[in-house]
């Protein structure tokens, strides 16, 4: 039974963690410094959990590295869409009139319908683009 309480706990930190940064997506190796308690395997289980619970989203890999993930809870960005910087991992949402236009367009031309809880635009922020020049 304790076993079970650790994992329960253990979820919960990580759910915790990213609760407390919630516009950020994560690689697995983040979460594990700034859980020092918490195996690295102990994190990807976990994520995986959550993932399956529909908490936590892959949001892919880095440079076809490490995969990377970002917090979906209960009520969160629901009908919104996604842009993730991929200099500096910050995440904006992308919704209102921009996002209507996309998702017209989209199936209009392929008649493609998006799953705007599930797609993530990747590229730089504008102070990432600045940086760049």
């Amino acid at each position: 039974m304790a076993k079970a309480e650790y994992k329960t706990q253990t979820r919960q930190m990580i759910l915790d963690y990213m609760v407390e940064n919630p516009d950020r997506i994560f690689k697995a190796s983040e979460i594990a410094e700034s859980l020092p308690q918490v195996s690295l395997s102990t994190i990807y289980r976990n994520l995986s959990r959550l993932q399956e619970a529909g908490m936590v989203q892959i949001v892919g890999a880095e440079k076809n590295s490490e995969l990377q993930y970002r917090y979906t809870g209960p009520g969160r960005c629901d009908e919104k869409m996604h842009l993730v910087c991929k200099g500096c991992g910050k995440f904006l949402h992308l919704g209102g009139p921009a996002l209507k236009m996309l998702i017209f367009s989209v199936q209009r031309m392929n008649g493609f319908v998006l799953d705007q809880q599930q797609s993530v635009l990747l590229g730089l922020c504008s102070a990432c683009s600045r940086r760049g020049r």
